[in-house]
């Protein structure tokens, strides 16, 4: 029980550990320890004031299975687990969460292959008319089955459609193509070698994780790609993906949200898990929801605090006004980074550079949209929705799945995804409507509703600091305080923040009593480990247009050179 006492008008809170602050990795880390040990240990949450703060809302959400009647039975709802998730760290997390709360999650999120083809099931179930606007509507023969086409937009405004995972890049020319799909696999070769739990920490390795970190992705984008549509549509993935211009992301930064997806085709297609909940939200909220319950009688609202310190081995935390004081044994802190710089910390608990590196931290911004209309037309036209475009304003975009409070069917379909970034704030709605009339003919000039909502999205440390950054929070913290459960995700990566809350749990179990510490605890933190590619497939994967480019003028040089010592050689 948390002990409570007064003197001379001023009040002492104690407890064995505070968690400072609301945000989802703080509540995680609250609701394992109180699920851990109950009552036998004093636990507190202090929420804080803020902007931010403001009740989750319209967390009941009943998610269905359109090909599934016994979606509400836990086993049928995650029968796919053992066999899909060994793959995806953001999916992983999720669901086990949803397990431990008995909690549905929608198909269109944890499992959006699947969810696609169900989509493709329903929308050929009557006949499929297939045109790029509805003037040109063409018969298809009954019972013949048409694949949905997705559309990619050139800058110029013209599209092409598509029918595989948009980071095949088949809607590009060849070598464009080839150059993108070359540079993802080496992607995908990186974040191999440098994410592994195995790894020994030796000179070397971290002498390759610093180059990666001060290496901006406009660099290496510049560096590789040779061609301007090519950069320009990494350019649109990195802003997507982090919610920060390529210029201001560090190649190491972007290497890890690959290695949270398992690939770099995994972010607008495949299991692109984290982008589709960053999206719709739902994760979270349910999640929220049922953790802030878990933790209800162990929160207390509270002024804003104004410093911390240690004094005999304890830690305080006082209070604006100072009539109230927070004392702990281990203190996790659960803020967001601009929250930091309003709190004086004593540089035995926040060095220097620790303080430098969060106030340096951009938040990552994104816009998304949704709009509504009452007729699906768009299947109708034999279109799946998915839309990639590189004019804008509209720059990822699907159809908007169904889910519904109440199992019934919507009244309206709509088109969901993300906006471009406007400097001026204004509303993107006439542009909107505008591209889709491009696309789509004008049915699409009549929407039933429009509305756009700005995203929180991941923080983004400046190049060179991600490896301290990672160092701090993952692998230890000082004496008396945790940063493992440091909110830096946002609205960006709910299963991230999931991740932290149970890293900071883990952190905070093995200071207090490690031998309560489980095998299941450990081993969710220990995983995935990715096996390594031969050096012959890593070289491969270096090969692109501009290295192409570099054999063939060092190979012709090589081969005039030889010629030429021939030809004197001959007339000598």
């Amino acid at each position: 029980m948390v002990k409570k006492f007064g003197v001379g008008g001023k009040t002492s809170i104690q407890a064995d550990v505070i968690v400072l602050g609301c945000t989802l990795p703080g509540i995680v880390a609250a609701h394992k320890l109180k699920s851990k040990f109950g009552d036998s240990m004093d636990i507190m949450v202090i929420d804080l004031p803020g902007p931010d703060s403001k009740p989750v809302s319209k967390c009941n959400v009943a998610f269905t299975n359109m090909m599934d009647s016994d979606y509400d039975n836990e086993d049928s709802s995650y029968d796919l687990t053992a066999r899909q998730l060994l793959d995806n760290v953001a999916r992983f997390y999720l669901i086990k969460y949803a397990k431990e709360f008995k909690l549905p999650l929608p198909d269109c999120i944890i499992y959006p292959d699947l969810a696609e083809e169900n989509s493709e099931l329903m929308a050929h179930s009557g006949y499929l008319m297939r045109s790029h606007h509805a003037a040109d509507v063409i018969p298809e023969e009954p019972g013949e089955e048409v694949p949905l086409q997705k559309l990619f937009q050139y800058p110029d405004g013209n599209t092409v459609e598509f029918l595989n995972n948009v980071h095949d890049f088949e809607y590009l020319s060849f070598l464009e193509k080839f150059e993108l799909n070359q540079y993802q696999t080496f992607l995908d070769r990186c974040m191999t070698d440098l994410f592994q739990t195995s790894r020994v920490n030796i000179e070397e390795e971290r002498k390759t994780l610093l180059y990666y970190d001060r290496t901006t992705m406009e660099k290496n984008i510049c560096e590789t790609l040779l061609f301007s549509n090519t950069r320009e549509i990494m350019r649109i993935i990195v802003r997507l993906v982090c919610g920060a211009p390529a210029n201001s992301v560090s190649l190491l930064f972007y290497l890890h949200q690959c290695y949270r997806t398992s690939s770099a085709k995994n972010h607008l297609g495949g299991l692109n898990t984290r982008f589709r909940e960053k999206l719709l939200g739902q994760c979270r909220k349910r999640l929220s929801s049922k953790l802030n319950q878990s933790i209800a009688d162990i929160t207390l609202q509270s002024m804003s605090i104004k410093g911390i310190r240690t004094y005999a081995e304890q830690v305080i935390l006082e209070t604006i006004k100072g009539e109230t004081t927070y004392v702990c044994n281990l203190l996790a802190m659960a803020l967001r980074p601009e929250q930091l710089h309003n709190i004086q910390v004593e540089d035995r608990l926040l060095s220097e550079e620790f303080a430098r590196i969060t106030k340096e931290m951009k938040p990552g911004y994104a816009k998304k949209f949704n709009i509504l209309y009452r007729e699906n037309f768009w299947t109708r036209l034999g279109y799946s929705g998915d839309i990639f475009s590189m004019r804008g304003p509209i720059i990822w975009a699907m159809q908007k799945p169904k889910l519904s409070t109440t199992g019934s069917l919507e009244k309206y379909s709509g088109l969901i995804g993300y906006l471009m970034v406007r400097d001026d704030g204004q509303d993107s709605k006439e542009a909107v409507i505008e591209q889709l009339v491009n696309m789509f003919g004008p049915e699409a000039a009549f929407p039933a509703s429009y509305r756009e909502t700005p995203v929180a999205d991941v923080y983004v440390p400046r190049c060179g600091d991600y490896v301290a950054l990672r160092e701090l929070t993952t692998v230890g913290s000082p004496k008396f305080l945790e940063w493992a459960a440091l909110d830096i995700f946002a609205d960006g990566d709910v299963a991230a923040a999931l991740e932290a809350g149970h890293s900071a749990y883990l952190h905070l179990l093995g200071c207090l009593r490690p031998q309560a510490q489980t095998y299941d605890d450990i081993i969710a933190t220990d995983w995935p480990i990715f096996i390594s590619e031969s050096p012959l497939q890593r070289w491969i994967s270096q090969i692109n247009v501009i290295t192409g480019i570099k054999i063939t003028a060092v190979t012709t040089a090589v081969l005039i050179g030889v010629s030429l010592l021939r030809y004197m050689k001959n007339r000598i």
